[in-house]
């Protein structure tokens, strides 16, 4: 049972935490861009490297190894962040060392064997399954499912113990690195999806291996401290999940392999593309959010009871509908631009396919609210059954649209999968941690974004560049301007940001001048 607290407690904790989530976040989103800027310089060149038929492939054995990785990880990620007790580990350096025993060898026995089972299956390949193109990259790259695994639960411990900057670091390590090798590579040796594939499993490893000298060199991993129990115990509680994992990745992913099935390798490669930036853009919204916000929301339900926890769930999720439709807006009014800047002009025919993808993406990110009573309450099967059935209409949908509408279907299919989801997840959330849902503000962002996309994608500019930068800046102002014309929370909260710049501005003259006095 939760703890009890009043209403005059409520407002300085929830306003603390939202500090904290935002402090949090902006670790993450300040790796997040760094990453996203390595991504914006490699997708130009694997874009125009690589034919349309061989990024696609790229993309599609990516999402088969994201698959098996997932599955090899039996949900021990998750357990890790659920089992995390800081306070007793303090207190018991032993407790420490026995869960961080368990969940990394957990982890490392699981993915070694998935890994090897794996790559014994596609060795016995029949070619009327995958060709041999196919089967043999597979085959190569099947390492990185081990490798993978093993980083999940490495980001796990940097997460639950809020080492934000530390994960933040790595990330973009890995980023770097990887493209500078990858690049290297295809230059001195050749352009193939092998040379890339290489240049990934070389950074990865080495990273991998070193992070591991870390954990190992802080004495809290042993062998005689795995415990069998909380192993079971892990496993228990992530098996759910691992139906989740999956079934999320099969909503996300399993298009790529109809549209593959149904419209060729060509078909594919310009789906990857418009669906990789629409993932670009969400992914500013949703992982940030993602690794900050459930460490926050897991402490304050621990400590500060369910009033709070629902308090600030529901505050934040409100403030993220506003951010979530001007990121929308901004999709909409530049996404034939970004495609023929990022991308090139061979792909620029299916450009309207993003506004319809970043929608169901933006629309899924707000599972990381509205399923928060779900984990906190360990219904990870309801979360699993939810993912399930909407993974089951994605493929259902493709299975009728490609044939008939070509590649919007899968974007429609995308976009119609992700709301039923969300609907699914917040009726069974809301029964064991409702959320106040501010139902006027959902209606003034839409349509101050409905506004701003109807005008700004009425300007013309030549220059893709050109038009991107201009047309992009307009919507940002107009809609923006246009939520603090709708919404008096939203402009209270611009005239207060105001002052407090102002303030500043003022102030440190002053500040200045006393100190050069004194």
């Amino acid at each position: 049972m939760s703890p009890t607290v009043t209403r005059t407690e409520e407002k300085p904790t929830v306003s603390k935490e939202l500090v904290r989530l935002l402090q949090h976040s902006s670790h993450y989103f300040t790796g997040l861009l760094c990453s996203l800027a390595l991504g914006f310089i490699s997708f130009p060149i694997y874009t125009r490297v690589f034919s349309v038929a061989d990024y696609g492939s790229i993309d599609f054995i990516q999402r088969i190894l994201l698959l098996c990785t997932a599955f090899s990880k039996l949900g021990i990620q998750n357990s890790a962040l659920r089992f995390f007790n800081r306070t007793e580990f303090e207190t018991h350096p032993g407790q420490a060392k026995k869960y961080y025993s368990t969940m990394f060898l957990g982890m490392a026995a699981t993915s070694g064997v998935v890994t090897i089972l794996f790559a014994f299956l596609v060795r016995l390949n029949p070619s009327s399954w995958i060709d041999s193109g196919i089967a043999s990259l597979l085959y190569f790259t099947s390492g990185i499912i081990f490798l993978r695994a093993l980083e999940s639960i490495l980001w796990s411990f940097l997460r639950i113990e809020e080492r934000t900057r530390a994960y933040t670091g790595y990330q973009i390590l890995i980023k770097g690195s990887t493209l500078v090798v990858i690049c290297s590579i295809l230059y001195f040796t050749g352009r193939s999806a092998r040379h890339f594939f290489l240049g990934m499993i070389a950074v990865e490893g080495c990273i991998v291996a070193y992070m591991v000298y870390l954990l190992l060199r802080r004495g809290i991993i042993h062998l005689r401290c795995f415990d069998r129990r909380l192993f079971w115990s892990a496993i228990s509680f992530g098996m759910p999940l691992i139906v989740y994992e999956i079934a999320s990745i099969v909503l996300d992913s399993g298009d790529r392999v109809l549209v593959r099935k149904y419209l060729g390798a060509d078909a594919l490669g310009q789906y990857s593309v418009a669906y990789g930036l629409s993932s670009y853009v969400n992914d500013l919204m949703i992982v940030p959010l993602n690794l900050a916000l459930l460490p926050i929301y897991m402490r304050m339900w621990n400590t500060e009871g369910v009033e709070k926890t629902s308090s600030f769930l529901s505050t934040a999720f409100n403030v993220f509908v506003i951010v979530a439709a001007g990121v929308f807006t901004l999709a909409y009014v530049g996404s034939h631009d970004a495609v023929r800047v990022l991308a090139s002009s061979k792909y620029a025919s299916q450009s309207g396919l993003i506004p319809i993808i970043v929608a169901g993406l933006l629309i899924y990110t707000t599972q990381v609210f509205l399923s928060a009573g779900l984990l906190i309450h360990k219904k990870t099967m309801a979360m699993a059954r939810a993912l399930f059935l909407s993974a089951l209409l994605n493929v259902i949908l493709n299975v009728i649209l490609l044939p008939r509408v070509g590649l919007a279907g899968a974007a429609i299919a995308t976009l119609v999968s992700y709301c039923f989801c969300i609907l699914w997840l917040a009726r069974d959330s809301f029964r064991v941690l409702p959320l106040s849902i501010n139902i006027r503000t959902m209606g003034r962002a839409a349509l101050a974004s409905a506004i701003t996309c109807a005008l700004v994608s009425r300007i013309e500019i030549g220059i893709p560049i050109v038009s991107l930068a201009i047309r992009g800046a307009l919507a940002a102002v107009l809609f923006a301007a246009l939520m603090a014309g709708f919404d008096t929370k939203v402009r209270s909260m611009a005239l207060g940001q105001w002052s407090k710049f102002r303030f500043r501005e003022t102030a440190m003259p002053q500040v200045e001048a006393t100190v050069a006095e004194g």
